[in-house]
């Protein structure tokens, strides 16, 4: 498999008991979403592995059990702790593609529609309560914005810009 066709989902991270069960980290914005997986693919020695599932089971709101075909044993289980786990770019849910296009808006110029032209986005923080926008503001203050739809007015891969309408007052917050 191409890595460009892939997404790195998360990392096996532990055993889960002896008989070649494992405890995957999924970095998503909701653990279900992937419940109807046929296939995890695993970084090993640079190359990705397909692995049939057969168990997933959600632990927590971020890991998952999994049973995959062929790993029977402690030993072998062991021998794929720490891999990173991926998933083909087509089987991602939609709020981790959301996710995904995020990471791509560092650099972007940030226009507020009463502020005009307030810095550059530094850092898309995922925090999966409440995601935000570092924008570094030309005076080098840092100006945290909510990534919520009623603040987002546009984004524009093309020019590289991001319309806001942020909350009355927020701006002039960090700026004090």
């Amino acid at each position: 498999m191409n890595k460009d066709e892939m997404h790195c989902l998360g990392k096996i991270t532990k055993l889960h008991g002896y008989k070649g069960e494992l405890t995957v980290f999924l970095d998503t914005a909701k653990v279900a979403d992937y419940k109807e997986l046929q296939f995890l693919f695993l970084e090993i020695k640079g190359s990705l592995v397909p692995y049939k599932i057969e168990l997933f089971e959600p632990k927590t709101n971020d890991s998952v059990k999994v049973r995959l075909a062929g790993v029977n044993d402690e030993a072998t289980a062991k021998s794929l702790l720490k891999s990173m786990v991926y998933v083909r770019l087509t089987e991602l849910s939609v709020k981790d593609e959301d996710r995904r296009d995020m990471v791509n808006w560092v650099g972007y110029e940030v226009f507020d529609q009463t502020h005009g032209n307030i810095g550059v986005v530094e850092e898309v923080v995922e925090n999966r309560k409440n995601p935000q926008l570092e924008i570094r503001h030309n005076t080098g203050k840092l100006i945290l914005l909510p990534l919520q739809p009623e603040f987002v007015l546009e984004i524009d891969d093309k020019s590289k810009t991001i319309s806001t309408a942020a909350p009355e007052g927020l701006i002039e917050l960090y700026l004090e």
